[in-house]
């Protein structure tokens, strides 16, 4: 080419050196956008340069003067170069800037500590729609990998030095919210997320959960509303108690019930608490279902290790359910058409932004009818309902009060009337004869709370509370008998009222002190005043008639009387970073327990470490003291409202449990969730019952009924989870054993026997699959081993002083046979649809999908296997003899049931 044709060329070449240079660092300026995800740990500055070099395509320009202050530890998910090594710098000596392609590093002087002052930024984190606090939020300050999580009140505190602040706060099921901002004074931010169901994975740095994978304590579980409300259950009922019957290490007292039997512990041992305040039944239809009501419930935390230091009274579990404080923003709610009960679901404002209400309601059906059954056996009924109530109100961001309300009753009644009339040939001859047998048999709770919390300043929240709980059982009885002979004319009256119950006044006071992030302290202290009736029974005869003298004689038997406890604890608990690293959860609860004159105390120290190790492995254990006040008597093996409580007396110590746990977590796959842990709890004056003994009608000296005694329990607890995907759940798998022993030998000679609800082996599966935003399905398989029951083994001969003679069961040890093992599989199908003013929700279930006759009650019964006749001398038969054997019935009462469901919300 000629010199002049490629000066005629150069205008061109020019230009398209530029384009290419500007193309060049347009794709690095878009390469610097892309979302990055790797997992640095312990990492010096040629590594951590290595890496992103590796994995962006930028090349780093630094001097020998640019060092790490600290070696450079970090998991990073969705973030940009720029925001990774913001973060990554922060607190180091060292800047960076970009260059086209090259990123460049120098030295910087950073501020010294002592120059720097510290600020507060704090405030709620709510529902953007409804203006609901939301508990256990994250809140997590990134370039810091600093945190918290909303305390039960959604009131989050986090003191950080002065300087840039990125924060994300975080909650499954909303969008994230980020801000960026200086902080230069303490700063009250409230935050309000918005909902989005379709949100990936957040994964939270430094944070304060208290339940789950990412909490320092064990044994802990937060339950989704969502995931119970998709959990398939018996007649479509969605049930808070069944859901954690799926857990690990918990289980089942009997097929089919929600009785909640936790890491070999009774069903007493569970400290069951609605909004702060405890249960002692939390069931209807005898366990079939629990007295919570999805829609009015909105958090469900199950501690089972690692017990918080603010939580006492009892052994095995804690199960604290929140429910709803109400819309402040929209009216809404729910009516939901079912094959037992009806639901209704209502709230909104009162007074928009300050006042809010929420009503749910429940019932059975049955509740209109005087009688479902009416035949010739007589006439029957059964029902429940639930009742919920609470009204919020928020004087300012610093102010609010609640007050909630909630009733429950079960009611079922046996009436029956027989007459007959015999007329004859003379007047005197004439015969009348009536008869009316009433049988009724009621229980439920009354609960009542008045709460109010006050941010007294930026770092110290404070929450008091004042409660009433009324739990009560009347059984009653009449009968009334007419007879006519001729001219005499006689009536027979009798009634009778069979009561128990307990009622407990509350005070409560609760402090949240965060300081700085590294330290979360929670201190406070409870009062109860506790009213037990054991039972109370009383009755009434009357009767008259021709020649008789008139009569009215009214029984009274109060058993034990009334009985009363003082309960006063103080506790205090700190959550604390000791490092990179380690995790460690301190806590101390002070009891005191004042009844007939003499006190017990106790000191119950709580102690949880987590260690956190690279690529998301972390271990943790823990250690446990409880202490219980209360017990149930209960001689069946199906929790009754006719069980009693009392409490403990001069003679029957407190129980105590000591409990050891240790456990490995992995949370490194995207979405994925899997822990192991093993536990070993002993406990210390566990109570069981005389064999034959039965507390129905009498519970007077019922402890010279009962033996105390020791039990130990211990397992291996695994459990994996699906967060994210159309697809979620879990499979828990347990291995355990427990046992009790009573050194005295009035029970089993003084041998080791397996406790009533020992199962060897426990397998829950869980699944729900979304196929649209119109259909989705889910499933629950579980498989247990048997429990143990005392079954004979054989026939003996007893042989009295007097020459007489018995035959009398022989049994070698208690609780001596294994039952057989039970699996069912539930399915439920929902088939959902957008309308002008909401959605409808077609709910299609199988409870027990197979059919398996799994067995609900197992009882002993002795059947003929030969007879004959004794001869005499001359061989006529005198009387008759014959052999029999043992043999076990089974009774299954919840076979494969369907189930149909009409939701609305609107």
């Amino acid at each position: 080419m000629k010199s002049s044709d490629f000066l005629s060329f150069r205008p061109a070449r020019v230009l398209l050196l530029a384009g290419a240079v500007l193309l060049s660092l347009a794709l690095h300026a878009q390469s610097r956008q892309v979302k990055l995800r790797m997992s640095i740990r312990n990492a010096t500055l040629e590594q951590f340069i290595n890496r992103l070099e590796n994995a962006t395509g930028y090349s780093f320009v630094y001097g020998q003067d640019v060092r790490l202050a600290k070696r450079i530890s970090m998991e990073v998910k969705d973030e940009t170069l720029g925001e990774l090594l913001q973060r990554a710098f922060f607190n180091q000596p060292v800047s960076f800037s970009f260059s086209g392609k090259h990123v460049l590093l120098t030295p910087r002087e950073l501020p010294r500590k002592r120059d720097l002052q510290r600020f507060t930024i704090s405030g709620y984190v709510t529902d953007g729609e409804s203006s609901e606090t939301l508990i256990g939020a994250n809140v997590a300050e990134w370039l810091r990998s600093s945190g918290t999580a909303t305390n039960a009140f959604g009131f989050y505190s986090l003191t950080l030095p002065e300087g840039d602040v990125r924060l994300h706060v975080s909650y499954l099921g909303y969008e994230m919210f980020s801000s960026s901002f200086s902080l230069r004074k303490d700063t009250v931010l409230n935050i309000s997320l918005r909902e989005n169901n379709q949100l990936s994975e957040v994964v939270v740095l430094s944070d304060k959960k208290e339940a789950g994978i990412e909490s320092t304590g064990m044994g802990s579980h937060d339950i989704p509303m969502t995931q119970v409300r998709h959990t398939p259950s018996i007649l479509g009922e969605a049930d808070v108690l069944k859901t954690i019957q799926l857990m690990p290490g918990v289980q089942a007292g009997m097929e089919g019930f929600s009785g909640l039997f936790v890491r070999g512990g009774g069903a007493d041992q569970n400290l069951v608490m609605l909004d702060g305040i405890p249960v002692y039944n939390a069931d209807h239809l005898l366990g079939v279902f629990s007295i919570f009501t999805p829609e009015a419930v909105k958090k469900v935390t199950l501690f089972k290790s690692s017990f918080p230091a603010r939580y006492g009274g009892r052994l095995s579990s804690i199960v604290d359910v929140r429910t709803n404080d109400g819309d402040l923003k929209n009216y809404h709610g729910s009516l939901s058409l079912g094959t037992l009960t009806s639901k209704l679901h209502l709230e909104g404002p009162v007074v928009k932004d300050r006042t809010a209400f929420s009503l749910s309601a429940r019932g059975t059906y049955t509740a209109f009818l005087a009688n479902v059954v009416n035949n010739d056996d007589g006439k029957y009924n059964y029902y429940f309902y639930d009742f919920n109530a609470k009204l919020s109100h928020k004087f300012n961001d610093r102010s609010r009060l609640f007050a909630g309300f909630y009733n429950g009753k079960d009611h079922y009644h046996y009436d029956s009337d027989d007459s007959s009339t015999y007329l004859g040939d003379q007047p005197e001859d004439l015969q009348q004869q009536t008869s009316l047998d009433k049988n009724h048999l009621n229980w439920g709770n009354t609960l009542a709370t008045l709460r109010w919390n006050y941010v007294l300043g930026n770092r110290l929240f404070f929450n008091t509370t004042l409660s009433y709980n009324n739990y009560y059982m009347l059984l009653s009885n009449v009968i009334k008998e007419s007879s006519r002979y001729g001219q005499q004319k006689n009536t027979y009256e009798y009634s009778s009222d069979y009561r128990s119950g307990i009622r407990d006044y509350g005070f409560r006071m609760d402090f949240d002190y965060t300081p700085v992030p590294v330290h979360h302290i929670k201190f406070g202290m409870e009062y109860l005043y506790h009213s037990f009736r054991p039972e109370a029974l009383s009755s009434r005869v009357k009767e008259t008639g021709t020649g008789i003298q008139p009569q009215d004689t009214a029984y009274s038997r109060a058993g034990n009387g009334q009985l009363y406890g003082h309960e006063v604890s103080v506790y205090a608990e700190d959550n604390l970073d000791l490092g990179e690293h380690l995790d460690l959860d301190l806590g101390l609860r002070l009891s005191l327990f004042h009844t007939q004159g003499k006190s017990y105390w106790s000191a119950q120290p709580r102690l949880s470490a987590r260690y956190r190790l690279s690529g998301g492995f972390s271990l943790k254990a823990a250690y446990s003291q409880m202490e219980q006040y209360v017990h149930q008597l209960s001689s069946a093996a199906l929790v009754m409202p006719t069980d009693l409580w009392v409490p403990i007396t001069r003679n029957i110590r407190p129980m105590h449990a000591r409990q050891y746990s240790a456990g490995a977590y992995f949370n490194g796959l995207d979405g994925w969730e899997f822990s192991l842990e093993a536990y070993y709890k002993h406990l210390d004056n566990v109570l069981e019952y005389q064999d034959g003994v039965s507390f129905l009608g009498s519970s007077v000296n019922w402890e010279e009924k009962v033996e105390m005694g020791e039990g130990r329990s211990y397992g291996v607890e695994l459990l994996v989870q699906r967060t994210v995907g159309r697809t979620t759940g879990w499979m828990a798998y347990t291995l355990s054993k427990t046992e009790r022993r009573f050194k005295d030998g009035s029970i089993n000679a003084g041998a080791w026997f397996p406790y009533k609800y020992d199962r060897r082996h426990n397998i829950s599966l869980c699944l729900n699959h979304k196929f649209s935003d119109r259909i989705d399905i889910g499933a629950t398989w579980v498989f247990s081993t048997g429990g143990v029951a005392t079954i004979p083994e054989g026939q003996t001969v007893i042989i009295y002083p007097d020459g007489h003679i018995e035959q009398a069961d022989y049994i070698s040890s208690r609780n001596n046979y294994r039952l057989p093992a039970s699996h069912r599989l539930n399915i439920g199908v929902n088939f959902n649809r957008k309308t002008k003013h909401g959605e409808r929700t077609w709910n299609i279930s199988l409870y027990n999908a197979y059919n398996a006759m799994n067995p609900n009650l197992v009882y002993a019964q002795r059947v003929s296997t030969s007879w004959g006749y004794y001869p005499d001398e001359s061989g006529n038969g005198v009387g008759t003899y014959g052999d029999t054997k043992t043999v076990l019935k089974k009774l299954t009462i919840l076979p494969c049931i369907p189930s149909v469901t009409y939701t609305y919300r609107f």
